[in-house]
């Protein structure tokens, strides 16, 4: 294979990964999406589960936040469920005096895929919202997402997360890269094609759920996948917002993005299942959307090795252009003050972390600590 045949083939992968597959589900989304049938006035009775270690600040305005909810009162339900901490989140949750509120206290830390497992074993509604700590509901937020459960061929739903504006220099980039990511999950979903929820604001049947193994890092991921895979459908409720503040540097938005990279490295050796067309019910969609954009990072290295080596001005031509694109990137991530006033180049930031993030999650996952179950923020 030529050097030049390489670089347009790389090119090609990268292209389709960010561009052309959005746009193809967007256009099919629009020609043959359709949403279900939507009953805002059912209410079935839900349990929202939160899990928590070592939130004693925090816990108890959180439980009071979901209790607010314009929900019928005798139809929802909190279950703090506390994975072992060390500090007084059992006691700060249990201060809550609501007869909704159930507190359940894990003796040793186990992680949160586990600690939900254990978790649903006690829950009995039909409905099982999940959340974390660290967001706020907007009002009418749990009504809207149960709503679509009114359509029997509904077995999750994802709300939406909105991110506070950063401060940092790639937070224009990475609010440019949400929202999207929100707009492509909406479209995935108006086809059946959405396989990923929002950890901080989704809920699915009871029945539907199975154990998720200890360790797994995407829950989020984990639980809508079984749904697809039992034969239902999730969904995306645009109305069920859940606020949550941006990350305060590039490198905590790094490790963030890294962590959750990782975590689709880890559902591949867990869900082999995924990389079957004929076993996965999405398979086009995850490889378009999640796949891919896994192998993206190493398409642009060996696109910038094939330019450098191949034949003609044009492709000396790419590769200057190349440089100087990664070189503005990453001074736009040196000085982030300077890159914010720069037109695209924190789109151009962003995307260069996201992808260095995406080339390191291999590696990331095979070092994955298990012990290390909690990533606090």
């Amino acid at each position: 294979m030529s050097a030049a045949l390489l670089f347009w083939l790389c090119i090609a992968l990268v292209a389709w990964a960010y561009a052309g597959y959005p746009l193809l589900a967007a256009l099919l989304a629009r020609r043959y999406g359709h949403s279900p049938y939507q009953d805002a006035t059912q209410c079935e009775a839900m349990t929202v589960v939160v899990a928590a270690f070592d939130e004693e600040a925090r816990i108890a305005a959180r439980v009071r936040d979901i209790l607010e909810q314009d929900y019928p009162a005798d139809r929802l339900h909190v279950m703090v469920v506390s994975d072992g901490s060390r500090d007084g989140t059992v006691r700060a949750a249990a201060s809550v005096d609501d007869a909704r509120v159930c507190v359940v206290d894990l003796p040793v830390n186990v992680g949160k895929a586990a600690a939900l497992t254990i978790a649903l074993r006690e829950i009995d509604t039909p409905l099982v919202a999940f959340t974390d700590v660290r967001q706020r509901f907007a009002p009418g937020a749990l009504r809207a997402l149960g709503a679509p459960f009114a359509d029997p061929s509904v077995g999750a739903v994802s709300g939406e997360l909105m991110i506070a504006a950063a401060d940092h220099g790639t937070g224009e980039g990475v609010g440019l890269y949400w929202r999207m990511e929100k707009r492509l999950r909406c479209d995935e979903a108006r086809l059946g094609w959405l396989h990923g929820v929002s950890g901080s604001i989704h809920a699915m049947r009871r029945t539907l759920f199975g154990p998720i193994p200890a360790g797994t890092v995407l829950d989020d991921m984990w639980m809508p996948l079984q749904v697809l895979r039992r034969g239902h459908r999730v969904w995306m409720a645009r109305e069920a917002l859940a606020f949550d503040r941006a990350s305060h540097s590039v490198d905590e938005e790094f490790q963030r993005k890294l962590r959750t990279l990782a975590g689709n490295w880890q559902l591949i050796a867990r869900l082999p299942w995924l990389v079957n067309p004929f076993g996965n019910p999405v398979f086009f969609a995850w490889f378009s959307h999640k796949f891919l954009r896994l192998l993206v990072p190493w398409a642009l290295l060996v696109a910038l090795a094939a330019s450098a080596l191949a034949d003609g001005a044009l492709y000396r031509t790419l590769f200057g252009l190349q440089l100087l694109a990664y070189a503005g990137a990453l001074g736009g991530l040196v000085l982030p003050r300077v890159a914010a006033r720069l037109p695209l180049l924190p789109a151009a930031s962003s995307f260069v972390m996201l992808n260095f993030a995406a080339l390191l999650s291999l590696p990331a996952s095979l070092a994955m600590d298990p012990s290390r179950l909690w990533k606090k923020h």
